[in-house]
């Protein structure tokens, strides 16, 4: 192989050997259990040497990968012009048909520039619930008063101020305009999708309560899943094909970028059929192309291994390989330090995120965590992303960790079919135990039944003495509830990665930046391709934030290709 340096850093085999060319029909994905052994994994995991021989990686410690390992685009080679079976010429290339690609492509559309947007997979991710935004007509007309200010410096602090307070503001500054377009949008559909308030509970945990977070109205017959997203998604490409100047294409993956000169010109891709095309972006190119959480080696090289290798896996789409990144770093792109952090949460099993419908709000939320020695460890009711941390360090301790609730905590969400049929799978692949009795569902799940008992009626207690906070983990008792009997329940918990949400560092037009802070001319990118916005974890007690920046920054993106506009 040979040696590595900013400017041809991966150069031959070495890359390409050890990720592959993507095929299609599926010929690229592959599960951990494929993986080569530790040994191997050390000595050749290319994404331990991105940043070429004058850079320092951690030295994270090599750990078991359980989840997906999705198809990877990126080519690091030099494709030759003989291999280039056509050249198209387009005004703004998107990489990457999620949300982020879509706002931008109907942002361009809309302002007349002609719009290529290319998908890897058959569709773009879109299994999402909400977004977040500020000062959008909608909430100035319901009165609705969110400080900017505070949601800026809430982000901030939650990156510890590492996240880039230009990127930031930028955000809190479009999101307002971006959500007015959104619902144009839906309007320009006319089957009437409506954005509008999405109400949140009180946080008795040290979080403020931000009132930036917005739901969908979807039309009557829809569909009844809480997962908006896959349904948004549907609606604004619907719009898409009404422009003559829009125009999409799936399993059509984007395997380089070009170059002339410094700027970013446009992408070589790889047709269905296995050839390529070169697509020319005389205005630019948007990197939409999600984050790395199906690609392992990327996984292993550039996050905690706490933050994946006791966790399951929620991920609908395994085309976030990474692919926007390592396009990014190849023209000279900078990116957020490591480790990256991830978007975790608490509330899943072994196999995957709990059955929202079925568990909450009541079991998970009301619920505690205890390990098999019977005994609790945590708040429970802080964010799932600390909740999921600690979660992670009892499961790196040697623990098991389950949550334990009672039928008067999960009520009436269980009297469905549906519900039940949950349940029996739950109980079937041994993640779920259920009794009569403490101690009987104690002794089924392998958890200290004296132990457990003992909490559980240490618990109850903080409520019959009128005991505010958990003295122990500071839980507040107003909005929870006690155990009251009847059927117990013990499922085992685990951790569950949804994303990753480190990327390239952009500035506040959504520009990607050099080593140097400089922007690439011609080239952008948004969602979880990008980064200056996050830092250790994704920050859940604030609203929307992930749809929300990949969503604005598309927009901003779009406008700042097409009219030069200024965050």
């Amino acid at each position: 192989m040979s040696k590595l340096s900013r400017r041809d850093f991966l150069k031959g085999a070495g890359v390409a050997g050890a990720m592959g060319a993507f095929a299609l029909g599926g010929a690229g994905i592959a599960f951990a259990d494929d993986a080569p052994a530790p040994a191997e994994e050390r000595a050749g995991n290319p994404y331990s040497k991105v940043l070429g021989e004058d850079a320092n990686m951690l030295p994270l410690r090599n750990a078991e990968f359980p989840g997906p390992h999705g198809p990877i685009a990126f080519e690091d080679r030099e494709i030759g012009e003989e291999e280039i079976a056509s050249t198209e010429d387009t005004e703004v290339l998107i990489i990457g048909a999620g949300i982020g690609g879509i706002m931008a492509s109907l942002k361009a559309a809309e302002e007349g520039a002609r719009v290529l947007m290319l998908e890897k997979m058959t569709e773009g991710r879109s299994s999402w619930e909400s977004f977040g935004a500020t000062q959008a007509t909608f909430q100035k007309e319901q009165g609705i008063e969110i400080d900017d200010a505070q949601l800026i410096d809430e982000i901030l602090r939650a990156s510890d101020w590492r996240a880039d307070p230009d990127v930031v503001t930028s955000y809190v500054k479009h999101s307002g305009e971006m959500a007015d377009f959104w619902q144009a949008m839906f309007d320009k559909g006319g089957h009437g999708w409506e954005i509008y308030k999405f109400d949140q509970a009180p946080n008795y945990n040290g979080f403020p309560v931000i009132d930036s977070y917005v739901n969908f109205r979807m039309p009557e017959g829809t569909s009844n899943t809480w997962l908006f997203g896959l349904y948004v998604c549907k609606e604004l490409l619907g719009v898409g094909e009404a422009y003559d100047n829009w125009e999409v294409r799936y399993s059509t993956p984007a395997v380089q970028l070009v170059k002339d000169g410094d700027r970013v010109t446009g992408a070589i891709a790889k047709n269905p059929d296995g050839t390529y095309v070169r697509v020319n972006a005389s205005k630019g190119v948007l990197l939409a192309t999600g984050g790395y959480d199906a690609n392992p080696d990327m996984m292993k090289a550039w996050v905690r291994p706490e933050d994946y290798e006791y966790s399951s896996w929620w991920n609908p789409s395994w085309g976030t390989t990474g692919d926007g990144h390592m396009m990014g770093l190849k023209v000279g792109a900078d990116m957020d330090s490591l480790p990256q952090p991830v978007m975790n949460f608490s509330n899943a099993t072994p196999s995957t995120f709990v059955e929202k419908r079925v568990y909450f709000p009541g079991a998970m939320n009301f619920g505690i965590m205890v390990t098999e020695e019977g005994k609790r460890f945590t708040n429970e009711n802080n964010p799932r992303q600390y909740a999921g941390n600690a979660i992670n360090l009892k499961i790196r301790q040697g623990h098991s960790v389950f949550t334990i609730f009672d039928e008067g905590m999960i009520g009436s969400a269980v009297e469905s079919d549906a519900a039940k049929g949950q349940l029996d799978r739950d109980e079937a692949k041994g993640h779920l135990f259920r009794a009569g009795s403490i101690g009987e569902v104690a002794q089924l799940a392998g958890i200290d039944a004296a132990a457990l008992e003992a909490t559980i009626a240490e618990y109850n207690a903080l409520f019959e003495d009128g005991v505010e906070r958990d003295p122990e983990y500071y839980r507040y008792t107003g909005n929870n509830k006690p155990f009251t009997g009847g059927t117990y329940y013990a499922m085992v918990t685990t951790n569950v990665v949804l994303a990753t949400v480190g990327g390239l560092t952009i500035n506040a037009n959504a520009q990607v930046v050099d080593t140097s802070g400089n922007p690439i001319p011609g080239l952008y990118a948004t969602g979880n391709a990008s980064g200056s916005f996050y830092s250790g974890n994704y920050p859940r007690h604030i609203p929307g934030t992930s749809v929300g920046r990949a969503a604005t920054f598309g927009y901003v993106a779009a406008d700042h290709m097409v009219n030069g506009g200024q965050a």
